[in-house]
Order: structure tokens, then sequence, then C-alpha cells
């Protein structure tokens, strides 16, 4: 502002020296520099006027302010002068560019002086500034109020740091007393109202957000910045992080001040009554390849389903988890450097999750969470009321946890209800640190889970019998979870060993699964009993190789089922078998015949499928160009099952299937 107040003087020095009515007077300056501000090339000319009056003009080629990275071009101020003996005042017009080849603005100023005290005010509808130099408590100072300055007005400079920048908007207010020499403490209250922007690609927006507080600067190496405000009302979009603020107001507060190539942000609050608190410091260096050098997160308080609702909406829908539900709170704390997160504690309190499209949730959630990247640290406990995982109902359950040397793990093994058995947790270590890579190892068991809750509860045909079984190692890295080594199962009279198991994004879009299985033994009566497609006995062996499920339906495998034992099997079961393949009887048997029987006796079962491109390739029991074996008979009457599609398709399998099972005839093309 002191350049003003030279240029003015400047000006008054010619006004008092032509009391004498001269022809006319030119004063010119070639650069003006005051607190980093530099005007070039000044003139300063008062001509009389035929009333006998004079006319001020001032003319400028540039104003530089670098600090601001403000240029301004051709300014032209006109107005006639009008002094007496106490007060000297100049109204008239002023006209500028804010770049060489731009169409000039114009606005209507007021300068006045009166007994040392300097006035300025500049009106361009419907902004007005106002600048005041006077003596202050400190020394002389410039009082300055902005009135109504439309953002829009300075869009072209804010493209300058900004070039995505396609639209600005809203309207700026600010009160302040800075002094005159640009030294000390500065304060400005400052109001924005109807703010907005966007950009070019359309990832950062904002509307209508309403935000007032107060600045203060201080000068000095290093400079420091001090915010203290609120924001009310309005909407942001960061990406996929979108904010409605509240219209009561969200208080912010933070300091800043440069730390060599990098910014100091320290007494950071944010606080949304009721929803969301948090209060934090950090050392951000923008242009570095990791920019967080330093985090400190005091404390954060979250409430639920408040914070989750106004701050997560958009984040989880775009992961796919736009039907969570949730209430409790939360409270969380933690520190990071440049390697990384540091140490973080988490405490909640009547926590409820739920997603049911997923089947996974979780009531009554409470307790704490420590865990530092070195050292040790006191045991901690979590414990529920109830779990929910892919449909599974899990009982109430306590974890003791304790973190030592940068892994989070269990004190001891702890036991989970699950079915009218038991899912034990044996070992489970957490890797919080790991940006990548490994991140959860564990390995567990089940034992005696109830077969016809697991079914009912997964949606299956009811099983009979109990499931136990073991997983060794199990471990989370990068989105996919792996089963090392197998899960061995004891189902149906047999063994079942799964090996190769691994999910890829198991919370997440179409999860993803593959897994080998071998079965050895399952007593057929009691598996086909569950399906319902007829009676057979014996033993059943064989593999599924390749499996893959893709959003939990199959879309991949290479199965072979066979039981070469031999047995008995039923009508119906031959109308299954015989539908599967699309063939039908070999032995001649007339439906009549096969009516007079309840079951029959085999000696060999065998039936094959590899699915690929939604097609199942079939096989039996032996083959040639225009047939393969279902079911080889044995004793009387003989009955010989044939298939004769060696292609099928296997959405019509499935239909099939189905068709068999509630009892109808299958049609077969």
């Amino acid at each position: 502002m002191q350049f003003v107040f030279r240029i003015i003087c400047i000006v008054l020095v010619l006004g008092i020296g032509t009391q004498v009515r001269a022809a006319g007077l030119r004063a010119t300056v070639d650069t003006l520099r005051s607190g980093g501000v530099s005007v070039e090339k000044i003139q300063v000319e008062l001509v009389p006027t035929r009333a006998g009056g004079q006319d001020l003009r001032l003319l400028a080629a540039r104003l530089n302010w670098p600090d601001a990275d403000l240029q301004l071009f051709d300014l032209d101020v006109q107005c006639p002068l009008e002094p007496d003996a106490a007060v000297w005042r100049c109204a008239g017009r002023a006209r500028l560019k804010t770049a060489r080849e731009a169409a000039p603005l114009e606005a209507g100023f007021v300068a006045q002086l009166e007994q040392g005290q300097l006035s300025l005010e500049i009106n361009r509808a419907p902004a007005r500034l106002s600048l005041n130099h006077r003596e202050g408590r400190g020394g002389r100072v410039w009082q300055v109020r902005l009135r109504q300055l439309p953002l829009a007005w300075l869009s072209e400079l804010l493209r300058r740091s900004w070039p995505a920048l396609t639209r600005v908007d809203g309207q700026l207010a600010a009160d302040a007393e800075l002094p005159a020499d640009g030294a000390g403490r500065t304060e400005i209250d400052y109001s924005l109202r109807d703010f907005g922007f966007d950009t070019a690609d359309g990832s950062r927006a904002a509307a209508q957000v309403n935000l007032a507080g107060k600045l203060e600067w201080r000068e000095g190496r290093p400079w420091q910045l001090r915010h203290r405000g609120q924001i009310g009302s309005g909407e942001v979009l960061a990406g996929a992080f979108h904010v409605a603020f509240a219209d009561h107001g969200t208080r912010l507060e933070f300091g800043l001040a440069p730390d060599h190539d990098a910014y100091r942000i320290s007494d950071f609050v944010y606080d949304d009554p009721g929803v969301l608190n948090l209060t934090a410091s950090a050392l951000i260096a923008p242009a570095a390849a990791n920019p967080v050098r330093a985090l400190s997160l005091d404390s954060a308080t979250v409430q639920l389903p408040q914070a989750q609702q106004r701050y997560l909406t958009s984040v989880l829908g775009l992961a796919g988890w736009s039907e969570l539900q949730s209430r409790g709170r939360i409270s969380l704390r933690g520190t990071a450097d440049g390697l990384g997160l540091q140490d973080a504690s988490v405490t909640l309190d009547a926590v409820d999750v739920a997603e049911k499209q997923r089947g996974l949730g979780i009531d009554a959630l409470a307790g704490e969470l420590s865990w530092e990247r070195d050292g040790e640290l006191a045991a901690t406990e979590l414990h529920w009321k109830s779990a929910q995982l892919y449909a599974l109902p899990l009982g109430a359950a306590q974890l003791r946890w304790q973190s030592r040397d940068g892994v989070l793990a269990l004190r001891e093994p702890a036991r989970i209800p699950l079915l009218g058995g038991s899912l034990d947790l044996l070992r489970l270590r957490l890797h919080p640190a790991a940006v990548r890579g490994e991140r959860i190892q564990a390995g567990l068991a089940v034992h005696d889970v109830e077969l016809s809750a697991l079914s009912k509860a997964l949606g299956w045909p009811r099983f009979g019998g109990t499931l136990g079984g073991a997983v060794p190692e199990l471990r989370y890295a990068d989105e996919r979870l792996d089963l090392a080594g197998g899960l061995l199962l004891d189902v149906f009279g047999g063994s079942l060993n799964v090996t190769g198991l691994a999910l890829e994004r198991p919370f997440g879009i179409s999860p993803s699964l593959s897994a080998d299985i071998a079965f050895e033994g399952l007593d057929l009566s009691l598996l086909t009993g569950t399906f319902d497609i007829g009676g057979i006995t014996g033993r059943l062996s064989g593999y599924v190789r390749a499996l893959r499920l893709v959003d939990w339906q199959p879309v991949a495998f290479d199965a072979q089922l066979q039981a070469l034992g031999g047995g008995r099997i039923s009508q119906r079961a031959v109308t299954t078998i015989s539908s599967v393949g699309g063939g039908g009887i070999a032995a001649g048997l007339q439906a009549s015949v096969l009516k007079l029987f309840d079951t029959f006796g085999y000696s060999r079962l065998g039936i094959g499928c590899r699915l690929h491109n939604a097609v199942c390739h079939m096989r039996g029991l032996d083959a040639d160009a225009s047939r393969y074996t279902l079911v080889e008979g044995r004793g009387l009457p003989r009955i010989q099952i044939v298939g004769h599609q060696s292609e099928v398709d296997w959405a019509i399998l499935v239909e099939r299937l189905q068709a068999a099972a509630r009892g109808t005839k299958p049609v077969i093309n």
C-alpha cells in the first residue's frame, strides 16, 4: 500500500505547487518500489481547466507484485483536483489491464487527504474497496475494507497457478489493518459467499460453499500464517471424495509456516459437532515424491452413521460398498514419518457394521487396538456380541492383542462359536505398516460345525453330518487371500482336500476364487440324499481342478466324479444321470420294464465336465466317436447309461439338474 501513498504524495506536491494556476505541470518517475511492489514509468500531470480548476492525470505502464503473482498494465487515472485549506479531494475514473492484450477494466474512485489522513475508495459494481492511511497504535497503518468482489474477476489470475481451473465464482469480502511499512502482524477478517469452481477433468469442484474467519499474518523469516474460521454449507468434490458441509458451521483452524523446502501445518482443528472432530499437525513437502514427511493425528472422533453419510458416501459407493450400514463411535490417534506409519491406536464403542449384500456384519464391537512400529505395547482387547462372515453367523468372542516390533498379533488362540461348533483362530498376525506385500498371516481350524445349519445359512440343499477341518497357513497380500498348504475337511463320511485356494478382492467388487479340490470316499447315499436327485449307494472319489468362481459363479473348472467300487442306483437317479449327457438307457430296457424296479446294480459310475467359455465338455468312463459311458450296470436287470452330447451349454445343464431335483422330466434336445 505504501507505493499508493507515495504516488499520491507526488500528486499533492504538484497540486500545492500550482496554487498560482500555472499553465500545467508534469512529473515523471521511472520506477517506484516499496514492499516488494514496483510501479514503472509513472507520469503525473496537472492540467488547468476552463473553470479555473485543475485535472489530475496519472499514468503507469506496469505494476508488478511478484509475491502475489500479480501484474497490471496501462494504469490511467483522471479526476478533477479539489483542494481547499483542510481537505484535498479527487474523484474520477481509473482504467487498467490485467494483461497487455486484455481489454481495459474501468472503475470509479475517490481519493482524499485530510490532516495527514489519506483515504481512497474504488468502486466497480458490485465491488467496493476502501483504503485509509492513518495513525494506528503501532504507527501508521492502512485500513482496508473490501466488499462484494466477484471471484470470477480473479479467474485469469488463479488460472496462472492452477491451469486446470475452468470456472470460479462467489463473492469475497474482507476487513484488514496493514502496517504501512509492511512489517509486523496483519489481521484479516474475511468471508467467502457461494464459493464454487470446476476443473477441466471434472475431478475437482465446489459449489455454494460459505467460509468465514480470521487470517493472521506475521512477517518475518520465516513468515507465519494462522487461520481461525468456520465452513457453513456447500459441497466439495476431490477425486472420489465428496462432502456436503453442515449448515450449522464446521470449525476450521490451522497454522502454516515454511520449513526449508516444506510447509509445517500446526494446531490443525476440524470440528463438525456430533459428526467428526480432528486435531493434527504435519510437515508437508508438496514437490517431493513422498509429500508427507511427518504427520501426527493427535485425536480423531468419528460418530457413525453421521460421519459415513457426510464424508464417505461417494468413496464407499465407488468401492462397491454403497449399502454399508454403521452405528457407534470410533476414536483414533496415530503418527507417521517419511518411512510410513509409526504408531496407531483405535478405540471402538458399541460399533455396529452391516453389509447385507455381501453377508458381512458385526454387532456391539468394542475395545481397543494399539500398535507401534518399534518396541512393545501393553495388551489390548476387542470383543463383540455377534458377527457375520459371508452369511455365516459367528457368536460372541473376545480377542486379546499385543503389538511387538511392528507386528500386531493374538496373544492366545481365540474360539468363536459357529453353527453348533467353533471357528478357532489358532494364530493371527497383522502388519499395519505394510504398504504392499504380506499384511495378514493366520492359521485356523473348524470343529463340529453342523452341516444342516451351514447349508441353510448359505442357501444350499440341506446337508447332514458335521464339518471339521484346518487351514494351517493363511496369508493376505495385495488384495489376495491365499491358503498355503490346504484345507482338509471331513464331510459325507469321506475326506475333501482343498489346495491352491486363493480369493482375490475378498471384500471388493466381483470377488474371484480359485482352487483345486480332491475328494475321497464320500458316501453317495448321504450326498445324493442331500441334493434330492435320486438315491445312489457306494463311495465317490474324484477332483475339481482349476476351479474359478467370479462373483461366486463358476466360470471354469475341470471335474471328474467316479464311483468305481459299484453300488445301487435308484430309478430317479438313472433319469437324472441320463439327462446330464443327453443320452439314455443303452441296454434296451423299455420304460414299462424300467418301472418294475426301484433300484439297479452298477459296477462303475463316472461323469466328467470341463467348463470353458460357458460350455461343459462332457466325458464319462470310456468313449468312442459318438458316445461315452456314464454308468456301467451290474447284475439283472442290467442297465447301461450313455451320453451322446459331448458339449452342453452350462446354463442348460444346470437347468436339467434343477429339473431333475424337482422331480420333473428334463427336456433333452
